[in-house]
């Protein structure tokens, strides 16, 4: 839908509430330095406008275009951004997820 992300396998975890985060990521093999943190929004949970039922955790990286397939990060969240819920359809999830993006991005940059 025009958001690229990285699909996050869960494993066993404590999960917290299910809802969109401002998120800051480290990818595995780069320096544990504040500079390599990369910024961004997540959702976790079922995803309901597409009436899924498993868990899901997705990540969205601001400014990002490289590839992280087979790669591990560290996702730290930051602040909770909203309650997970179902959209009337596409158009109005992405003008959300738009509204997300800029909130987070108003929480993380201060």
């Amino acid at each position: 839908i025009g958001f690229p992300t990285a699909n996050v396998a869960l494993g066993e975890h404590l999960r917290p509430r299910f809802g969109v985060y401002a998120v800051r990521v480290l990818v595995e093999g780069e320096a544990d330095d504040p500079k390599n943190w990369r910024t961004g929004v997540a959702n976790l949970g079922r995803r309901p406008t597409f009436g899924k039922l498993q868990e899901n955790f997705e990540v969205h990286l601001f400014d990002f275009a490289g590839d992280l397939y087979g790669e591990h990060a560290r996702v730290q969240f930051t602040h909770f951004l909203r309650s997970e819920r179902k959209f009337d359809g596409i158009d109005a999830l992405i003008g959300q997820l738009k509204n997300d993006i800029d909130h987070a991005r108003t929480v993380l940059m201060g």
